[in-house]
């Protein structure tokens, strides 16, 4: 079963290449036996969820939770359905790539060797990279310094404004590598730190996992891991609001007999947010049947400061919309459900 899903995980990563990453966590204990493993309900629980919601839950439908945000910044939604259907079944309908998320458009996507943290395939289309040269610190996001490099550059031309870019995004890459979420430098502005964004999201994340070999890898340094842990850093270039811009992405890929585990980190965005986790849980049940657990927590300053809550009120209902309907979709689309 181990080879069976790490492989699954590749194919639906580079089949999925043109959404937003939607990675798999499949919320199973240390322990080995599987009638010791937490049920969807007590996971249900942990996450704040009403005995009311639990029960629309076991009656097929598709519960919406507002998640407590871990900081102003965050917008945080939480997603809970059953499906009528064994994993295996749930594995294979994952495998094949057809579950959708929300949209957004990948232009082109790639993995960061470790050894080199070179981008120098991550090209940019003609009018972002002119308008990078022309202004870099309102094209994307970067710390005051980085910019300063990349408008240097950019009195040379737009090559070597490219060059400086790629420089900064490989930089960031091999800090976060070599010294985990301490390592990320903060976006020029106030508040605008991924570090900080994603070790709220971390600890949002310990209130689910309960096995000491995965929140070991969660809170490891990607180079160090202290397990066996798969860490994989990648590269994307992706449209969203209104404009294409690079993410830098983390993955962690755990396997162990009874179940494999997978977090995605979006340690750097280019555009329209800050940082972002996403965490999706499959959780078997002793009836051959398995409950889907989606998690979103999206950190963007336009949400903070006053009125914040009204403004991630309103940011979580318009994913709601979308999420809930490629739930009911899911519940539909998988082979014995």
């Amino acid at each position: 079963m181990r080879r069976v899903c790490a492989a699954g995980y590749l194919e639906f990563r580079a089949a999925m290449r043109n959404r937003i990453l939607l990675m798999l966590l499949f919320l199973l204990s240390a322990a080995p036996a599987f009638a010791e493993l937490p049920t969807p309900m007590q996971v249900a629980h942990r996450l704040g969820m009403s005995d009311k919601a639990i029960e629309r839950v076991k009656k097929g439908e598709v519960v919406v939770e507002e998640l407590e945000a871990s900081s102003d910044k965050d917008l945080s939604i939480a997603i809970v359905a059953r499906i009528d259907a064994p994993l295996e079944k749930i594995y294979e309908f994952l495998n094949s790539g057809r579950l959708v998320e929300i949209s957004t458009i990948t232009q082109s996507f790639g993995d960061i060797d470790t050894s080199t943290f070179s981008l120098a395939d991550m090209e940019l289309p003609d009018e972002l990279l002119q308008r990078l040269a022309d202004d870099p610190a309102d094209t994307f996001h970067m710390s005051r310094e980085e910019a300063a490099q990349v408008s240097e550059a950019a009195t040379h031309g737009k090559t070597q404004a490219l060059a400086a870019y790629q420089k900064v995004l490989s930089a960031r890459a091999k800090a976060y590598w070599e010294q985990g979420i301490a390592g990320i430098t903060p976006y020029d502005g106030k508040g605008r730190s991924p570090k900080l964004d994603l070790a709220h999201a971390s600890e949002a994340a310990r209130k689910l996992i309960r096995n000491p070999a995965v929140l070991a890898e969660l809170d490891s340094v990607p180079s160090k891991s202290p397990g066996k842990a798969r860490h994989r850093l990648s590269w994307a270039i992706q449209k969203g609001r209104d404009r294409a811009a690079p993410v830098l992405n983390h993955s962690i890929l755990y396997a162990e007999d009874d179940g494999d585990v997978a977090i995605e980190r979006r340690f750097y965005s280019g555009y329209d947010y800050d940082s972002l986790q996403i965490v999706t849980g499959i959780l078997p049940t002793s009836d051959r049947q398995c409950a889907v657990f989606y998690l979103n927590h999206t950190y963007t300053a336009q949400v903070a400061g006053f009125g914040g809550g009204v403004k991630r009120s309103v940011g979580r209902k318009l994913m709601q919309k979308e999420l809930v309907a490629e739930m009911e979709r899911a519940q539909k689309a998988v082979p014995g459900s």
